[in-house]
């Protein structure tokens, strides 16, 4: 188990490596008559219910995955930095600890020893 990202979140719509989850994002906004356009600003990725995502400019958000762009199925908008913390498998394996994955969350600047901190008091 680990924490979704767009392999998880789309491998319904045939994601199986950057190049497809690129397609799927560019035939889901064809269909809506969305133009796609890439965004050269790295974005922060933060984990929300036991995923890793990136907010957009619309105020929608993308699905992340170390090594990939997060594509809005919101815009169209590709943000194609995805910057995460360079602990980041320390933050998904105690994140991953927790049952509920409503409860695996993670925000920019809370330090391992906080998430640590955060298992104890649940009990985790």
């Amino acid at each position: 188990m680990k924490i979704d990202g767009p392999l998880e979140g789309h491998g319904h719509a045939g994601v199986v490596d950057v190049s497809t989850y690129r397609e799927i994002h560019r035939r889901a906004m064809t269909d809506k008559q969305t133009t796609v356009f890439e965004v050269d600003q790295a974005r922060a990725a933060y984990v929300n219910h036991s995923r890793w995502v990136v907010d957009c400019d619309c105020h929608g958000a993308g699905l992340a995955r170390v090594g990939y762009p997060s594509c809005c199925f919101d815009c169209g908008r590709v943000y194609l930095r995805v910057d995460f913390p360079s602990d980041v498998g320390e933050i998904e394996a105690l994140l991953l600890r927790r049952r509920d994955p409503e409860t695996r969350n993670w925000i920019v600047g809370q330090t391992v020893a906080d998430l640590s901190a955060e298992n104890s008091e649940k009990g985790v």
